[in-house]
């Protein structure tokens, strides 16, 4: 274990494939040291939606308690990266305040980062506001949602979407209803 940067070496490669649309996503996960819910992660997703293919590539580090510290995410001739304090306060952004985690449109993996800062009880739910990066523009957003763990998973809503999320004892995506499926 390396304890220089306070995350674990090696990590895990993970990979989805999505089911409703053609595309699949990689990426690389380091946890921290002391086994909290502390992450490092590295990805690319690529796809085809509405017709156009999109290249999404990312980098994510939370603390040592689950909350973004730095979000580096874009595409061909686009890019945004979101600086955090790790108490809800974002550089540049104060329409952000209050947003401990963010949520990429196109990958699973950021909803791992309110499973595993919440550890929610099941039957317990958690209301969050998140920054929302939509994909492909990379335009980025508040936005509420919940968390509510149930005894296969954890049920996810924001607006009017809702999906069943399978997790591994890690917190990291499995099953997202009916469109992705880790490999």
């Amino acid at each position: 274990m390396s304890q220089r940067d306070g995350f674990r070496d090696g990590g895990r490669d993970l990979a989805w494939t999505a089911l409703d649309w053609p595309g699949l996503e990689h990426v690389h996960v380091r946890f921290d040291v002391g086994g909290g819910p502390g992450l490092r992660a590295s990805g690319v997703a690529v796809a085809v939606i509405d017709g156009a293919p999109i290249h999404v590539v990312y980098q994510l580090t939370t603390d040592t308690v689950g909350a973004v510290r730095r979000l580096e995410v874009g595409g061909p001739g686009r890019s945004v990266t979101l600086l955090s304090d790790g108490s809800g306060h974002w550089t540049s952004r104060p329409d952000l305040d209050g947003c401990v985690d963010v949520d990429i449109a196109i990958t699973p993996l950021t909803n791992t980062l309110p499973i595993r800062r919440l550890n929610l009880a099941v039957g317990e739910s958690a209301d969050i506001e998140v920054a929302y990066v939509s994909v492909p523009d990379f335009a980025v957003k508040r936005v509420s949602q919940r968390y509510t763990r149930t005894e296969a998973g954890y049920r996810y809503e924001s607006g009017s979407f809702t999906a069943d999320l399978e997790v591994d004892a890690d917190g990291l995506v499995t099953t997202y209803s009916d469109l992705w499926r880790r490999a």
